[in-house]
């Protein structure tokens, strides 16, 4: 049976499970998700992990529609 080996930077989303590259993880300079406005969470909400580009989409889009601001990517 061949493993699989993960690519370099490949995370597990915190809601969804799906894999996915963190430019963070993969030590780059910055990540996709930093062009993206910084959402005000529960501090237990991701436990410091990742949410893939489609979970992060959906959540932004609920706290948006709940009336919660979301703060612009410095």
């Amino acid at each position: 049976m061949t493993e699989r080996r993960s690519p370099v930077g490949e995370t597990a989303c915190c809601a969804c499970g799906v894999r996915f590259v963190c430019g963070a993880v993969a030590g780059l300079s910055s990540c996709w998700c930093m062009d993206k406005p910084r959402l005000t969470l529960a501090p237990d909400a991701a436990e410091g992990n990742c949410y893939c580009p489609a979970c992060l989409e959906k959540l932004e889009k609920r706290l948006t529609d709940a009336g919660r601001r979301c703060a612009p990517a410095t």
